[in-house]
Formats: C-alpha cells, structure tokens, sequence
C-alpha cells in the first residue's frame, strides 16, 4: 500500500511511480500513435468518407463509464472486506491472547502455565504469518519456525493448509487447558469463540483470493475500453481537428486507468503497490502480542520504503 503524506495536487500530477500509468503507457501511446496518423491523413487528404460522427462514441462511453464505474465498485468492496477482514484478525488475535493471561489461570503450577501461555501466544503469531503467506502464496518457514516446538513444526510444514493446522493446535491446546484445570468449563466457550472467530476470517479471505470477479465480465469490458479508444479518433477529429490526439490521450488515459485500478484493488492480498500491507499488520499483530507476554525479542515495525510502499 503506498503511504504518502499530504502533497500539493500539481506534485499528484506528475508523480507516475505506484500510479496505473506505470501499466497502461503502451495502451495509451498506440492508440495516441493511431490518433495521430488519423489527424495526419484527415488533415492532409481530406478522407471524410472515413470519418464518424460522435453519437455512438457518446451513446457507448455513456455504458462503458457505468460499466466501469460497477466493475471498480465490486474491486474496491472486495478490497475495503479484505482490510476489515485483517482489521478483525489484529483484534481477535488481541483478545486471544488476552483471554490466555485472564481466563486460564491456577494457584498451582505456576512455570507449567506460564509457559502454556507464552506456547500459546506464539501459536497465535504463527497462525497470523502462515495466513498471510497462505493468501499471498509464499513459503511460511521461516516465519513460523520460531514460534513453534520441533514437533508441531514438522506438523505444520508437512501440512497443505499450514493456518488450519495451526488452529487445530489451538484447539488441542484449549482441551489441553481444560484438561489440566486451568480453563474453567464456563469460560471455554468464551476463548473457543476466538478460534471460531480465526476460522472465519480465514475463511472469508480465502474467499476473496480464490473468487475473483468473472473472467468474462472482464474481457468483455477490455475488449469495448480496447474498440472505444482505437476508432475515437474517427469520431473527433472533424470536431477537434489537430487537437485529436490530445483529447484521445486523455480520455484512453482515464479508460484505461479505471480499468487498470480495477485489476489492482481485485487481488487485495497480492503484493502490488496498491494492495494491502499484509506484512506490517502482520509484524504489528507480532509486536503486541510479544508485548503483552513481556517478551524482550521483539522485531522492528515494518516502515515504507523509499517509494513509500508499505508491504
């Protein structure tokens, strides 16, 4: 996610890096190059016999705006879920492990629980990186092998779907908890409800990365931005004359920008500039947790790079 402080809106216009400008240049410039042989020839040779009016270029950019309009609202919506989904996921892993320090609790075997607790806390960390590199299809080794013993280690990487094992082992620890008296039968619903609310989440973003929005709908909607900005030049250039493929260059620009922007925000866990920041909530998420058990090792906050991209 780019992460700019307030800029002066003449800076906004010239700054290209993290923009769909970065993407969509080479659509823009052939169909500018086609503007410009179409002025040349017009110009010079006079062919109206070529050239259109501007009804059906108004009656179709009229559609191909509310297309485009509904297309990027059902990308943003899927991005702004996915946001609230992680937004949850910082809450519930809080509280998760808050209940572990507040609901299972003994007057006995004060080592035995403390260190129930710290398995337990880092469970949650564990559970927190797999699902983020299970969403972005990247290798959770690393990350989780700090945060687990040998054995539940080998068990998770053996594993197709690491976060689900790792909340089984949430679970196994609960009955664990209950079993040795530490978790009183009341409250287990409470913390259970926590795994559940894991689950679900978890659940949802799957949801997001594997549905995308219909093939289809989306060639359908290149195939008309594609047509539009090809032949608009037939349609202005006996109203606009020379100053056809300035106007062609704007209007392919938002065309083909909107249509960009859409691709980008659809996919809101993959790593593009524009998607959301997985890793920083991810480390944020691991420095509160490692707060709240006092653990000294505790990792620096992911920071915006020099392009002021937060991954």
């Amino acid at each position: 996610m780019i992460i700019k402080k307030k800029v002066s809106w003449i800076r906004l216009l010239f700054h290209f890096k993290g923009s769909s400008f970065e993407e969509i240049w080479p659509r823009i410039l052939i169909v500018t190059i086609v503007a410009i042989v179409v002025t040349y020839i017009e110009l010079h040779y006079n062919l109206q016999g070529y050239t259109l009016t501007t009804t059906p270029f108004t009656l179709i950019g009229v559609a191909l705006s509310i297309f485009l309009g509904f297309r990027n609202n059902a990308a943003y919506d899927r991005f702004w879920e996915g946001r609230k989904l992680w937004g949850s996921l910082v809450n519930t892993s809080r509280s998760l492990a808050r209940q572990a320090y507040t609901l299972v609790d003994s007057p006995n075997d004060n080592k035995a629980l403390e260190q129930f607790r710290k398995v337990f806390v880092f469970r949650v960390i564990a559970f927190v990186h797999a699902l983020r590199c299970h969403l972005r299809d990247e290798d959770s080794t690393e990350e989780i092998k700090k945060y687990l013993s040998p054995e539940d280690y080998c068990a998770v990487i053996n594993a197709t779907h690491k976060p689900l094992i790792i909340l089984q082992q949430l679970g196994r620890d609960l009955a664990h908890a209950r079993d040795k008296g530490w978790l009183h039968e009341l409250n287990l619903p409470f913390i259970d409800a926590q795994l559940v609310e894991l689950s679900n989440i978890m659940g949802a973003c799957e949801r997001i990365k594997n549905t995308p929005i219909p093939f289809t709908y989306n060639v359908l909607i290149r195939r008309i931005v594609a047509s539009y900005c090809f032949f608009l030049p037939f349609g202005l250039i006996e109203t606009t004359g020379a100053a056809t493929p300035i106007v062609v260059f704007l209007i392919s620009h938002a065309f083909f920008g909107l249509d960009a922007i859409g691709d980008e925000i659809e996919s809101p866990f993959d790593k593009q500039p524009n998607n959301l920041p997985l890793m920083a909530i991810s480390r944020n998420i691991e420095i509160n947790l490692l707060e709240l058990i006092n653990n000294p090792d505790r990792p620096e906050p992911i920071k915006p790079t020099k392009d002021n991209i937060l991954w």
